[in-house]
């Protein structure tokens, strides 16, 4: 009976020194899981906002593009409508100029906003001049130079700016028209 009692004894001693997790175990596995979700979350949102940069940045650089093409258009319009050789710059005055897919001609920018520009119902982006640049606006102004007055090449900057939470950002695309045909 008494070897009894001492097998009973040593099976409750044993049983109340198992492992097991204390309180300060469990909430230091809580802290490290925590830690890592934080940093995980960290990178998801940052990797939203940079999505977002990155889908604006490619609408700029296209539009941009746009706006080179259309004061190539003009000059190419000068050409085919017979203006002559020396007005193949006709209506392309050195200046700051808004201008859209609809519009033959260039017209005069006072400022960035003048040149805003909005989707309309078939998502194509038009002129829209207006004082102030809305978070899902777009805004180009087309800069025309004559570099040291010559008559036989013209410098295009077409500037293309928008608005991301809050933070101004622009996409420049440059280049050089020639007249060719003199």
């Amino acid at each position: 009976m008494l070897k009894n009692y001492f097998l009973k004894f040593k099976k409750n001693n044993l049983a109340l020194t198992k492992p097991a997790f204390s309180m300060i175990e469990i909430i230091t596995v809580l802290l490290v899981i925590s830690i890592g979700m934080t940093g995980i979350m960290s990178l998801i949102v940052q990797n939203i906002q940079s999505q977002s940069i990155s889908r604006k940045t490619l609408i700029a650089y296209q539009l941009a593009q746009e706006g080179v093409e259309l004061i190539r258009q003009v000059r190419d319009t000068n050409w085919r409508n017979g203006s002559g050789p020396e007005n193949w710059r006709l209506n392309l005055n050195a200046g700051q100029y808004y201008m859209d897919y609809l519009s033959p001609l260039p017209v005069s920018a006072a400022n960035t906003a003048s040149g805003r520009l909005s989707k309309d119902s078939e998502e194509m982006y038009y002129s829209n001049p207006a004082t102030t640049l809305d978070e899902e606006d777009f805004s180009r102004i087309i800069t025309i130079a004559y570099p040291d007055g010559l008559d036989k090449q013209m410098k295009i900057n077409s500037t293309v700016y928008w608005v991301d939470r809050g933070n101004q950002y622009f996409y420049t695309v440059e280049t050089e028209l020639y007249d060719w045909r003199k």
